[in-house]
Protein backbone atom coordinates (compact mmCIF):
# COMPACT_ATOMS: atom_id res chain seq x y z
CA UNK A 1 0.00 0.00 0.00
CA UNK A 2 1.37 3.32 -1.19
CA UNK A 3 2.34 6.04 1.37
CA UNK A 4 -0.84 8.39 0.06
CA UNK A 5 -3.02 5.08 0.00
CA UNK A 6 -2.48 4.99 3.20
CA UNK A 7 -3.41 8.73 4.60
CA UNK A 8 -6.01 9.02 2.45
CA UNK A 9 -7.31 5.27 4.09
CA UNK A 10 -6.38 7.10 7.96
CA UNK A 11 -8.32 10.13 6.99
CA UNK A 12 -11.11 8.02 6.22
CA UNK A 13 -10.99 6.18 9.04
CA UNK A 14 -10.92 8.98 11.17
CA UNK A 15 -13.98 10.49 10.03
CA UNK A 16 -16.02 6.81 10.22
CA UNK A 17 -14.47 7.32 14.07
CA UNK A 18 -15.76 10.76 14.29
CA UNK A 19 -19.07 9.67 12.88
CA UNK A 20 -19.90 6.61 15.04
CA UNK A 21 -18.61 8.65 18.94
CA UNK A 22 -20.70 11.26 17.82
CA UNK A 23 -24.00 8.41 17.80
CA UNK A 24 -22.73 6.64 20.48
CA UNK A 25 -22.77 9.88 22.64
CA UNK A 26 -26.06 10.67 21.95
CA UNK A 27 -26.63 7.41 22.96
CA UNK A 28 -25.36 7.90 26.29
CA UNK A 29 -26.67 10.99 27.23
CA UNK A 30 -30.40 10.34 25.98
CA UNK A 31 -30.45 6.63 27.78
CA UNK A 32 -30.49 5.89 31.67
CA UNK A 33 -27.10 4.28 32.16
CA UNK A 34 -27.62 3.94 36.21
CA UNK A 35 -27.23 0.24 35.84
CA UNK A 36 -24.64 0.13 33.02
CA UNK A 37 -22.03 -1.58 35.46
CA UNK A 38 -24.11 -4.39 36.14
CA UNK A 39 -22.80 -8.09 35.22
CA UNK A 40 -25.60 -7.94 32.65
CA UNK A 41 -25.97 -4.48 30.27
CA UNK A 42 -29.35 -3.63 28.56
CA UNK A 43 -29.63 -4.34 25.15
CA UNK A 44 -28.30 -1.52 22.89
CA UNK A 45 -30.55 0.33 20.29
CA UNK A 46 -30.20 -0.68 16.57
CA UNK A 47 -28.08 2.66 16.39
CA UNK A 48 -25.91 2.26 19.41
CA UNK A 49 -24.93 -1.83 18.30
CA UNK A 50 -24.22 -0.32 14.37
CA UNK A 51 -21.95 2.47 15.38
CA UNK A 52 -20.38 0.26 18.05
CA UNK A 53 -19.36 -2.50 15.81
CA UNK A 54 -18.42 0.64 13.02
CA UNK A 55 -16.25 1.98 15.51
CA UNK A 56 -14.55 -1.29 16.72
CA UNK A 57 -13.92 -2.44 13.27
CA UNK A 58 -12.34 0.80 12.35
CA UNK A 59 -9.95 1.40 15.40
CA UNK A 60 -8.77 -2.67 14.62
CA UNK A 61 -7.76 -0.95 10.52
CA UNK A 62 -6.06 1.91 12.00
CA UNK A 63 -3.86 -0.87 14.50
CA UNK A 64 -2.95 -2.46 11.27
CA UNK A 65 -2.35 1.41 9.84
CA UNK A 66 -0.02 2.43 11.92
CA UNK A 67 1.73 -0.23 13.85
CA UNK A 68 4.78 -1.79 12.52
CA UNK A 69 3.77 -4.80 11.27
CA UNK A 70 6.51 -7.03 12.85
CA UNK A 71 5.20 -5.40 15.70
CA UNK A 72 1.97 -6.42 15.32
CA UNK A 73 2.80 -10.02 14.78
CA UNK A 74 3.96 -10.20 17.94
CA UNK A 75 1.93 -9.05 19.88
CA UNK A 76 -0.58 -11.08 18.34
CA UNK A 77 2.14 -14.05 18.51
CA UNK A 78 1.99 -13.48 22.49
CA UNK A 79 -1.73 -12.55 22.89
CA UNK A 80 -1.89 -15.98 24.76
CA UNK A 81 -0.44 -14.73 28.06
CA UNK A 82 -2.63 -11.87 28.07
CA UNK A 83 -5.34 -14.34 28.16
CA UNK A 84 -3.87 -16.41 30.66
CA UNK A 85 -3.75 -13.42 32.84
CA UNK A 86 -7.14 -13.06 33.09
CA UNK A 87 -8.43 -16.69 33.41
CA UNK A 88 -5.95 -16.42 36.74
CA UNK A 89 -7.85 -13.34 37.76
CA UNK A 90 -10.94 -14.69 37.24
CA UNK A 91 -10.22 -18.15 39.25
CA UNK A 92 -8.77 -16.04 42.03
CA UNK A 93 -11.52 -14.07 42.06
CA UNK A 94 -9.45 -10.84 42.28
CA UNK A 95 -12.65 -8.78 41.42
CA UNK A 96 -14.75 -10.07 44.01
CA UNK A 97 -11.60 -9.20 46.43
CA UNK A 98 -11.25 -5.97 45.18
CA UNK A 99 -14.88 -5.11 45.27
CA UNK A 100 -14.21 -4.34 48.94
CA UNK A 101 -11.50 -1.82 48.12
CA UNK A 102 -11.58 2.24 48.02
CA UNK A 103 -11.80 2.72 44.67
CA UNK A 104 -9.13 6.19 44.83
CA UNK A 105 -6.92 3.94 47.31
CA UNK A 106 -7.27 0.55 46.14
CA UNK A 107 -6.27 -2.61 48.26
CA UNK A 108 -1.91 -3.53 48.16
CA UNK A 109 -1.08 -6.25 46.74
CA UNK A 110 0.39 -7.86 49.93
CA UNK A 111 -3.48 -7.99 50.82
CA UNK A 112 -4.29 -9.50 47.53
CA UNK A 113 -1.81 -12.25 47.27
CA UNK A 114 -2.89 -13.08 51.12
CA UNK A 115 -6.19 -13.48 49.90
CA UNK A 116 -5.20 -15.50 46.90
CA UNK A 117 -2.16 -17.12 48.10
CA UNK A 118 -0.59 -16.21 44.57
CA UNK A 119 3.01 -14.61 45.53
CA UNK A 120 3.34 -10.68 45.55
CA UNK A 121 5.71 -10.18 42.78
CA UNK A 122 4.08 -12.39 40.43
CA UNK A 123 0.33 -11.90 40.91
CA UNK A 124 1.60 -7.68 40.61
CA UNK A 125 3.01 -8.40 37.17
CA UNK A 126 -0.14 -10.54 36.53
CA UNK A 127 -2.37 -7.84 37.28
CA UNK A 128 -0.28 -5.39 35.35
CA UNK A 129 -0.48 -6.99 32.40
CA UNK A 130 -4.18 -6.78 32.79
CA UNK A 131 -4.12 -2.98 33.74
CA UNK A 132 -2.36 -2.25 30.28
CA UNK A 133 -5.82 -2.84 28.38
CA UNK A 134 -7.71 -0.96 30.59
CA UNK A 135 -9.03 -4.35 33.33
CA UNK A 136 -8.03 -3.76 36.53
CA UNK A 137 -6.66 -0.30 37.28
CA UNK A 138 -3.57 0.67 39.35
CA UNK A 139 -4.28 3.32 41.52
CA UNK A 140 -0.98 4.02 42.67
CA UNK A 141 2.09 1.84 42.66
CA UNK A 142 1.28 -1.60 44.01
CA UNK A 143 -2.64 -0.55 44.77
CA UNK A 144 -5.21 -2.35 42.68
CA UNK A 145 -8.86 -1.10 42.27
CA UNK A 146 -11.80 -2.54 40.22
CA UNK A 147 -12.83 -0.34 36.77
CA UNK A 148 -15.39 -0.89 34.39
CA UNK A 149 -14.57 -4.07 32.52
CA UNK A 150 -13.32 -6.17 36.07
CA UNK A 151 -16.53 -4.87 37.51
CA UNK A 152 -18.29 -7.47 35.34
CA UNK A 153 -17.03 -10.35 37.48
CA UNK A 154 -17.33 -9.29 40.62
CA UNK A 155 -20.11 -12.00 42.13
CA UNK A 156 -20.92 -13.15 39.00
CA UNK A 157 -20.41 -16.34 38.90
CA UNK A 158 -22.17 -17.25 35.07
CA UNK A 159 -19.09 -14.92 33.70
CA UNK A 160 -16.98 -16.32 35.75
CA UNK A 161 -17.26 -19.56 34.65
CA UNK A 162 -17.88 -18.32 30.87
CA UNK A 163 -14.36 -16.57 31.37
CA UNK A 164 -12.68 -19.62 32.69
CA UNK A 165 -14.18 -21.97 30.34
CA UNK A 166 -11.72 -21.25 27.94
CA UNK A 167 -9.02 -21.31 30.41
CA UNK A 168 -9.38 -24.92 31.28
CA UNK A 169 -9.82 -27.82 28.74
CA UNK A 170 -10.65 -25.14 26.05
CA UNK A 171 -7.00 -23.82 26.32
CA UNK A 172 -5.58 -26.79 26.23
CA UNK A 173 -7.12 -27.83 23.45
CA UNK A 174 -5.78 -24.73 21.58
CA UNK A 175 -2.21 -26.06 22.83
CA UNK A 176 -2.76 -29.23 20.37
CA UNK A 177 -4.69 -27.57 17.76
CA UNK A 178 -1.33 -27.06 16.22
CA UNK A 179 0.43 -30.43 16.22
CA UNK A 180 -3.30 -32.13 15.17
CA UNK A 181 -3.00 -29.69 11.77
CA UNK A 182 -0.08 -30.63 11.19
CA UNK A 183 -0.63 -34.48 11.31
CA UNK A 184 -1.25 -35.15 7.44
CA UNK A 185 -4.44 -38.12 8.97
CA UNK A 186 -5.85 -36.11 12.17
CA UNK A 187 -6.09 -32.82 10.12
CA UNK A 188 -8.38 -34.37 7.78
CA UNK A 189 -10.69 -36.13 9.97
CA UNK A 190 -14.13 -34.97 10.63
CA UNK A 191 -14.98 -37.22 13.77
CA UNK A 192 -16.05 -35.80 17.07
CA UNK A 193 -13.41 -38.20 18.73
CA UNK A 194 -10.32 -37.00 16.74
CA UNK A 195 -9.89 -33.26 17.85
CA UNK A 196 -7.42 -30.80 19.59
CA UNK A 197 -9.78 -31.49 23.30
CA UNK A 198 -9.40 -35.21 23.05
CA UNK A 199 -5.63 -35.04 22.28
CA UNK A 200 -5.39 -32.47 25.16
CA UNK A 201 -6.70 -34.36 28.06
CA UNK A 202 -6.20 -37.87 26.68
CA UNK A 203 -9.00 -39.57 25.69
CA UNK A 204 -10.97 -41.17 23.07
CA UNK A 205 -14.08 -39.80 23.91
CA UNK A 206 -16.30 -37.08 22.09
CA UNK A 207 -16.04 -33.59 24.35
CA UNK A 208 -19.74 -34.24 25.50
CA UNK A 209 -18.87 -37.89 26.91
CA UNK A 210 -15.95 -36.78 28.43
CA UNK A 211 -17.81 -34.21 30.38
CA UNK A 212 -20.95 -36.40 31.37
CA UNK A 213 -18.94 -39.36 32.46
CA UNK A 214 -18.71 -39.69 36.17
CA UNK A 215 -15.86 -40.01 37.80
CA UNK A 216 -14.49 -41.31 41.50
CA UNK A 217 -14.64 -38.70 44.07
CA UNK A 218 -12.18 -38.48 46.66
CA UNK A 219 -14.41 -41.04 48.95
CA UNK A 220 -14.12 -43.11 45.64
CA UNK A 221 -18.45 -42.74 45.05
CA UNK A 222 -19.19 -42.02 41.21
CA UNK A 223 -19.98 -38.30 40.83
CA UNK A 224 -21.10 -35.95 37.84
CA UNK A 225 -17.34 -34.72 36.40
CA UNK A 226 -16.51 -31.35 38.39
CA UNK A 227 -15.77 -29.57 34.72
CA UNK A 228 -19.40 -30.41 34.01
CA UNK A 229 -20.64 -27.46 36.23
CA UNK A 230 -18.26 -25.05 35.04
CA UNK A 231 -19.19 -25.61 31.62
CA UNK A 232 -22.89 -25.28 32.98
CA UNK A 233 -22.48 -22.31 34.06
CA UNK A 234 -20.41 -20.90 31.22
CA UNK A 235 -23.30 -21.82 28.75
CA UNK A 236 -25.48 -19.49 30.69
CA UNK A 237 -22.36 -17.02 31.11
CA UNK A 238 -22.19 -16.66 27.13
CA UNK A 239 -26.08 -16.29 26.42
CA UNK A 240 -26.05 -13.43 28.94
CA UNK A 241 -23.08 -11.78 26.89
CA UNK A 242 -24.42 -12.76 23.37
CA UNK A 243 -27.94 -13.89 23.09
CA UNK A 244 -30.05 -11.12 24.06
CA UNK A 245 -30.45 -9.49 20.44
CA UNK A 246 -32.23 -12.84 20.00
CA UNK A 247 -35.00 -12.49 21.84
CA UNK A 248 -35.09 -9.08 20.36
CA UNK A 249 -34.66 -8.76 16.45
CA UNK A 250 -36.75 -12.25 15.96
CA UNK A 251 -40.62 -11.25 15.90
CA UNK A 252 -41.41 -14.03 18.30
CA UNK A 253 -44.77 -12.26 19.09
CA UNK A 254 -45.92 -12.99 15.43
CA UNK A 255 -45.94 -16.58 16.18
CA UNK A 256 -48.98 -16.42 18.61
CA UNK A 257 -49.79 -19.23 20.24
CA UNK A 258 -47.21 -21.40 18.50
CA UNK A 259 -45.58 -24.64 20.12
CA UNK A 260 -41.74 -24.07 19.57
CA UNK A 261 -39.61 -27.03 20.16
CA UNK A 262 -36.21 -26.52 21.61
CA UNK A 263 -34.28 -29.12 20.17
CA UNK A 264 -30.80 -29.97 22.65
CA UNK A 265 -32.36 -27.48 24.67
CA UNK A 266 -30.04 -28.03 27.27
CA UNK A 267 -31.99 -27.23 30.54
CA UNK A 268 -34.15 -24.77 28.43
CA UNK A 269 -32.25 -21.47 29.15
CA UNK A 270 -33.58 -20.15 26.01
CA UNK A 271 -36.98 -21.48 26.34
CA UNK A 272 -37.32 -20.06 30.03
CA UNK A 273 -36.73 -16.22 29.00
CA UNK A 274 -38.96 -17.05 25.70
CA UNK A 275 -41.49 -18.59 28.20
CA UNK A 276 -41.21 -15.32 30.33
CA UNK A 277 -41.53 -12.53 27.57
CA UNK A 278 -44.08 -14.51 25.46
CA UNK A 279 -46.91 -16.09 27.90
CA UNK A 280 -48.70 -17.08 24.68
CA UNK A 281 -46.15 -19.69 23.19
CA UNK A 282 -46.31 -23.03 24.10
CA UNK A 283 -42.78 -24.99 24.57
CA UNK A 284 -41.47 -28.57 24.62
CA UNK A 285 -37.76 -28.98 25.27
CA UNK A 286 -36.02 -31.79 24.55
CA UNK A 287 -32.07 -33.27 25.84
CA UNK A 288 -30.67 -36.50 26.73
CA UNK A 289 -32.46 -37.71 30.00
CA UNK A 290 -29.20 -36.50 32.48
CA UNK A 291 -30.41 -32.82 30.82
CA UNK A 292 -34.12 -33.07 31.40
CA UNK A 293 -33.63 -34.52 35.06
CA UNK A 294 -31.43 -30.76 35.41
CA UNK A 295 -33.79 -29.10 33.71
CA UNK A 296 -37.22 -30.39 35.54
CA UNK A 297 -35.28 -28.45 38.76
CA UNK A 298 -34.48 -25.19 36.93
CA UNK A 299 -37.93 -24.77 35.84
CA UNK A 300 -39.07 -25.77 39.03
CA UNK A 301 -37.58 -22.81 40.19
CA UNK A 302 -37.57 -20.47 37.86
CA UNK A 303 -41.54 -21.08 36.09
CA UNK A 304 -43.20 -24.09 38.04
CA UNK A 305 -46.56 -22.28 36.73
CA UNK A 306 -45.70 -23.33 32.86
CA UNK A 307 -44.80 -27.12 33.44
CA UNK A 308 -47.75 -27.48 35.79
CA UNK A 309 -50.08 -25.48 33.12
CA UNK A 310 -48.50 -27.70 30.68
CA UNK A 311 -47.54 -24.69 28.63
CA UNK A 312 -43.88 -26.27 28.88
CA UNK A 313 -43.22 -29.72 28.54
CA UNK A 314 -39.83 -31.47 29.35
CA UNK A 315 -39.12 -34.39 26.80
CA UNK A 316 -36.45 -37.09 26.95
CA UNK A 317 -34.84 -36.83 23.07
CA UNK A 318 -31.80 -37.20 21.02
CA UNK A 319 -31.87 -35.08 17.66
CA UNK A 320 -29.61 -37.91 16.51
CA UNK A 321 -32.95 -39.65 16.12
CA UNK A 322 -36.08 -39.56 14.93
CA UNK A 323 -37.76 -36.43 16.40
CA UNK A 324 -41.06 -37.55 18.94
CA UNK A 325 -42.93 -33.87 18.03
CA UNK A 326 -44.48 -34.01 15.06
CA UNK A 327 -45.90 -31.22 13.30
CA UNK A 328 -45.22 -28.60 15.46
CA UNK A 329 -44.81 -25.28 14.35
CA UNK A 330 -41.19 -24.34 15.35
CA UNK A 331 -38.19 -26.67 15.62
CA UNK A 332 -35.54 -24.41 17.48
CA UNK A 333 -32.16 -25.34 17.29
CA UNK A 334 -29.53 -22.75 18.95
CA UNK A 335 -26.10 -23.57 19.05
CA UNK A 336 -26.71 -27.22 17.84
CA UNK A 337 -25.33 -27.47 14.47
CA UNK A 338 -21.85 -25.81 15.29
CA UNK A 339 -21.23 -28.56 17.61
CA UNK A 340 -21.20 -31.03 15.11
CA UNK A 341 -19.37 -31.90 11.43
CA UNK A 342 -21.25 -31.45 8.10
CA UNK A 343 -22.99 -34.85 8.14
CA UNK A 344 -24.18 -34.88 11.85
CA UNK A 345 -25.83 -31.38 11.10
CA UNK A 346 -27.34 -32.87 7.85
CA UNK A 347 -28.84 -35.74 9.83
CA UNK A 348 -30.31 -33.19 12.91
CA UNK A 349 -31.88 -31.23 10.13
CA UNK A 350 -33.26 -34.30 8.07
CA UNK A 351 -34.37 -35.43 11.72
CA UNK A 352 -36.26 -32.70 11.96
CA UNK A 353 -37.79 -32.08 8.62
CA UNK A 354 -39.33 -35.58 8.91
CA UNK A 355 -41.48 -34.55 11.74
CA UNK A 356 -42.69 -31.38 10.18
CA UNK A 357 -45.94 -30.13 8.97
CA UNK A 358 -46.91 -28.49 5.88
CA UNK A 359 -47.19 -25.11 7.87
CA UNK A 360 -43.27 -25.81 10.66
CA UNK A 361 -40.29 -23.97 9.98
CA UNK A 362 -36.73 -24.35 12.13
CA UNK A 363 -34.66 -21.24 13.46
CA UNK A 364 -31.22 -22.21 13.54
CA UNK A 365 -29.48 -19.69 16.08
CA UNK A 366 -25.67 -19.86 15.82
CA UNK A 367 -22.46 -17.42 14.94
CA UNK A 368 -23.07 -15.99 11.31
CA UNK A 369 -19.97 -15.96 10.11
CA UNK A 370 -19.22 -13.52 7.58
CA UNK A 371 -16.12 -13.05 5.88
CA UNK A 372 -13.63 -10.30 4.43
CA UNK A 373 -14.85 -10.89 1.10
CA UNK A 374 -18.70 -10.56 2.48
CA UNK A 375 -22.37 -12.71 1.94
CA UNK A 376 -25.14 -11.52 0.14
CA UNK A 377 -27.21 -12.44 3.13
CA UNK A 378 -25.30 -9.90 6.09
CA UNK A 379 -25.47 -6.55 6.25
CA UNK A 380 -22.43 -4.98 4.69
CA UNK A 381 -19.85 -2.89 6.36
CA UNK A 382 -19.04 0.65 5.40
CA UNK A 383 -16.09 1.27 3.45
CA UNK A 384 -12.96 1.22 4.00
CA UNK A 385 -13.73 -1.30 6.46
CA UNK A 386 -14.13 -4.90 5.19
CA UNK A 387 -17.70 -5.99 4.54
CA UNK A 388 -17.61 -8.00 7.20
CA UNK A 389 -16.69 -5.03 9.97
CA UNK A 390 -12.85 -6.75 10.59
CA UNK A 391 -11.89 -6.68 14.19
CA UNK A 392 -15.62 -6.26 15.10
CA UNK A 393 -16.44 -9.83 13.64
CA UNK A 394 -13.08 -11.81 14.90
CA UNK A 395 -14.90 -13.27 18.16
CA UNK A 396 -17.10 -15.05 15.29
CA UNK A 397 -13.74 -16.67 13.42
CA UNK A 398 -12.32 -17.51 16.96
CA UNK A 399 -15.46 -18.94 18.35
CA UNK A 400 -15.23 -21.09 14.78
CA UNK A 401 -11.74 -22.22 16.07
CA UNK A 402 -12.59 -23.53 19.51
CA UNK A 403 -15.68 -25.40 18.04
CA UNK A 404 -12.47 -27.25 15.73
CA UNK A 405 -10.74 -27.68 18.36
CA UNK A 406 -13.24 -29.18 21.12
CA UNK A 407 -15.86 -31.02 18.94
CA UNK A 408 -14.21 -31.12 15.12
CA UNK A 409 -17.75 -28.56 14.47
CA UNK A 410 -17.68 -25.28 13.17
CA UNK A 411 -19.52 -22.08 12.93
CA UNK A 412 -20.89 -21.80 9.88
CA UNK A 413 -20.95 -18.90 6.67
CA UNK A 414 -25.04 -18.19 5.13
CA UNK A 415 -23.55 -20.41 2.64
CA UNK A 416 -22.72 -23.00 4.31
CA UNK A 417 -25.66 -23.21 6.25
CA UNK A 418 -27.86 -23.57 2.84
CA UNK A 419 -25.48 -26.40 1.32
CA UNK A 420 -26.90 -28.00 4.18
CA UNK A 421 -30.22 -27.23 4.18
CA UNK A 422 -30.41 -28.34 0.85
CA UNK A 423 -28.87 -31.75 2.05
CA UNK A 424 -32.02 -32.09 4.08
CA UNK A 425 -33.94 -31.52 1.85
CA UNK A 426 -34.68 -28.31 3.27
CA UNK A 427 -34.03 -24.23 2.34
CA UNK A 428 -33.08 -21.50 4.07
CA UNK A 429 -36.11 -18.57 3.15
CA UNK A 430 -34.77 -15.75 5.74
CA UNK A 431 -32.35 -14.70 8.17
CA UNK A 432 -32.44 -12.23 11.07
CA UNK A 433 -28.94 -10.50 11.80
CA UNK A 434 -29.48 -10.28 15.71
CA UNK A 435 -27.89 -7.22 17.94
CA UNK A 436 -24.82 -9.67 18.76
CA UNK A 437 -23.16 -12.30 17.55
CA UNK A 438 -25.65 -14.70 16.64
CA UNK A 439 -28.03 -14.99 13.71
CA UNK A 440 -31.35 -16.65 12.86
CA UNK A 441 -31.87 -18.33 9.89
CA UNK A 442 -35.36 -19.35 8.71
CA UNK A 443 -35.97 -22.88 6.91
CA UNK A 444 -38.92 -24.48 5.24
CA UNK A 445 -39.28 -27.89 3.19
CA UNK A 446 -37.69 -27.79 0.11
CA UNK A 447 -40.70 -28.77 -2.06
CA UNK A 448 -38.84 -29.60 -5.16
CA UNK A 449 -36.16 -31.70 -3.12
CA UNK A 450 -36.71 -35.71 -2.07
CA UNK A 451 -37.00 -36.75 1.34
Amino acid sequence: MGRSTKSQQLRSLIRMLADASEVIIKEWESEDFSSSDLPTAPLPSPELFEARRVMVGALGMCLDLVQEPAVRLTDISCAHFTARALHVAAYARVSDILADADPVEGMSVKVISQKTGIGEQKLTRVLRTLCSIHIFSEVKDDHFANNRASQCLVKNEYLRAWILLHGLEVYTASDKLLPLLLDSVKSKSTSARVTAFADGIGTDQTAWEYLEEEVKGPDGVLAPRPSLELWSLAMVGGGHTFASGIYNDYPWEALGSSTIVDVGGGAGGTSLDLSKMFPSLHFVVEDLSKTIQKAEGVWGRENPEAIKSGRVKLLPSDFFEEQPVKGAEVYLLRHVLHDWPDDECVTILANQRAAMGPGSIILVAEHAINTTVGSPRLKRAPPPLPPNYGYAHQWGNVHDLVMMAVHNGMERTPEMLDSLAKRAGLKVTRMWECRGVIAIAELHIDEYSPE
